[in-house]
């Protein structure tokens, strides 16, 4: 049975690579007083103001100026992250804000409440909307803006993105929201009910603990080295023990690393539930107050790849306005957050649809371009096409007037087996064709939980994302493997996935795991798509939650998330059915006691049907008749 310490999870080395991406985060000052004014490139003058909110809080705002004088419109981001050593002087050096002056914006760059030059205190989602309105309202009545104001962002910078739009402030001409999601309950902190505690512990160690410990070191009397010293400590002890120590600490809310430097994060934990807290800053219940064209880009095998395609299909069909509803766009590349493409390489146009997008996308809403953006098809999706045999795959880029594609059609493949669909090894099919059969069982113990290997994964980079190789977790028997024969034709999916299981447990409260998977002719299976549904959330994650009856049959959907792949000719499709998916997901304790106050853990004995009654099955979107390059 594959373990943890099989894929080294319990001592995953970090590289140099990856470290060095928190460096920046370890040799921040706790504040700098805002520079009166500094050129940051010759062509460029920039200062550093502070923009007062409605309550009176102060936001570092870096302001970059193009050298033609006059008014200009306004390109303003707004994040919660660092942009460099601020005590070596690296105010004004933001890339993109530079170009954005030199095409003859203004830039703003905004560090968030409660965030390294801000005032004010940092609570995640819920603050942004209101200093989003604020920033947006005070940089159109500035002298140097003509009142035009476009705002972008990816991942927690798309929340401060979108958050600001659904205030409908009235000078927000245009957005472009990049790799982030429409609803930070579902899809973000939580997935169908489960914690995503990967993403949860990751990025709030490597992103947010590093400068509210140095906050709270100000006025300590101790010199910078000193402070750089402490908070690299802090940081190097977190990255040891987060997948030692923190990911298997019981209760959930027992873990004490976050109390003094993320208290929010046991706000996540305080409401699994989707209540008002999430409610308030749920973008999928605003997109009506939504007035503007967005372009969302986003990559499938990104961490928030559901919430970039619903936000999408969400303003095409409700935003509050037509120019909004008709202009708002979608392009799909392969990965997201950190571009890793995991064990197969989808070939040089994987990473980007275009380099000049969010450029152009401005230059038309803001300036006036006639450069044809508008014109251009609602979706461009990048298709990967995997290998027959070793790891350099491909793709290409489809053009559509909607997600899915219009012509795509739902096919299924039904599950079926003998009775013992464990490991690949077992007897399990998939089918067109519902058939009669025994049960399938297996049993979950959350002291030994499935290993994540794979998948949309963020951030902190502990685990290796993307499409991996599956087969050594297929080998365990608490995961049913159900195979395809080989495919007469390429089978091209773009689309939503969906698994319909009819299951029982012995537990009145556990999780149920699948993952997509596709064979290649040389053996290795890689991960396609995978979700987990929490049973006491199967009627949905906005519903109240209800316990299980032991022994009782219930129908569990699990949406998948949305994919853009081809199924070769010769490859086999194959679905996976577990009950964990660890430490992406946390492990459901099996004894319905509420959520993240329990220590005890109880074995579950799970059965899954597949009968004429009870047809198990996974639903694929299928689009016939594409032109298909292979690698």
């Amino acid at each position: 049975m594959l373990s943890f310490g099989d894929v080294g999870l319990a001592a995953l080395p970090m590289t140099t690579a990856r470290a060095a991406t928190l460096l920046p985060v370890l040799i921040l000052t706790a504040s700098v007083a805002p520079a009166a004014a500094q050129s940051a490139a010759g062509d460029v003058a920039c200062r550093v103001e502070m923009v007062p909110m409605r309550d009176g809080v102060r936001l570092a705002t870096e302001v970059y100026l193009p050298a033609r004088p006059g008014r200009h419109p306004v390109v303003l981001t707004r994040s919660p992250y660092t942009r460099g050593s601020l005590a070596a002087g690296s105010n004004c050096d933001n890339a993109r804000l530079l170009d954005f002056a030199r095409r003859g914006y203004v830039g703003l760059g905004q560090d968030a409440r409660g965030r390294y030059r801000s005032g004010g205190a940092f609570d995640p989602f819920r603050q942004e909307g209101g200093d989003g309105y604020d920033t947006v309202e005070w940089a159109a009545a500035q002298p140097w803006s003509d009142g035009r104001v476009g705002i972008f962002g990816g991942s927690y910078v798309g929340v401060t993105t979108l958050q600001a739009a659904l205030r409908s402030p009235p000078h927000l001409v245009t957005a472009v929201a990049e790799i982030t999601a429409s609803d930070y309950h579902d899809n973000w902190t939580y997935v169908n009910g489960a914690f995503d505690l990967h993403l949860n512990l990751g990025w709030t160690l490597a992103f947010f603990v590093a400068d509210s410990y140095r906050r709270s070191l100000d006025g300590s009397g101790l010199s910078l080295t000193e402070i750089d010293r402490r908070v690299a400590a802090r940081l190097e002890a977190g990255r040891r023990d987060l997948l030692t120590k923190w990911i298997w600490t019981l209760p959930l809310n027992s873990m004490p690393a976050f109390r003094a430097d993320a208290p929010y994060y046991y706000d996540w934990l305080a409401h699994p539930d989707y209540d008002s807290y999430w409610r308030e800053v749920d973008v999928e219940q605003g997109y009506g107050d939504i007035t503007v064209p967005v372009l969302h880009t986003g990559g499938w095998y990104d961490v928030f790849a559901v919430g970039t395609v619903r936000n999408f299909t969400g303003m095409r069909t409700g935003a509050g306005s037509p120019a909004a509803r008709s202009g708002t766009k979608l392009v799909m590349t392969c990965c997201g957050h950190t571009r890793e493409q995991g064990l197969i390489d989808w070939g040089p146009e994987a990473q980007t649809f275009d380099e000049t997008l969010t450029a152009r996308w401005f230059d038309h809403h803001l300036q006036g371009a006639d450069n044809g953006i508008d014109r251009e098809p609602a979706a461009r999706l990048f298709v990967m096409v995997p290998p027959d045999t070793g790891t350099q795959g491909g793709g290409f880029y489809l053009a559509a007037d909607d997600f899915p594609p219009p012509a795509a059609r739902p096919v299924r493949l039904y599950l079926a087996s003998g009775g013992r669909a464990n490991t690949r090894h077992g007897d399990g099919t998939l089918g067109r064709d519902a058939a009669a059969g025994p049960p399938d069982r297996f049993v979950y113990d959350p002291a030994d939980p499935v290993p994540t290997l794979g998948g949309n994964l963020c951030c902190g980079d502990f685990l290796m994302r993307g499409a991996l190789d599956q087969s050594a977790v297929e080998l365990r028997d608490d995961v049913l493997v159900y195979t395809s024969e080989p495919l007469a034709a390429d089978l091209a999916v773009i689309g939503p996935v969906t698994v319909r299981l009819w299951a029982a447990s012995s537990a009145r409260d556990t999780d149920f795991t699948a993952k997509l998977v596709d064979v290649h002719l040389d053996g290795i299976a890689h991960n396609v798509l995978d979700r987990i549904v929490r049973a006491r959330y199967r009627r949905g994650s906005k519903s109240a939650p209800s316990l299980i009856t032991p022994g009782e049959v219930y129908e569990y959907a699990i949406p998948l998330g949305d994919t853009a792949t081809v199924f070769r000719r010769g490859h086999r499709i194959r679905l996976e059915v577990s009950s964990s998916n660890f430490p992406h997901y946390d492990r459901n304790p099996n004894t319905g006691h509420a959520f993240g106050q329990d220590a005890e853990t109880v074995v579950a004995t799970q059965t899954i049907f597949h009968d004429p009654q009870r047809p198990s099955h996974v639903e694929l979107s299928v689009v016939p008749d594409v032109s298909i390059p292979h690698p």
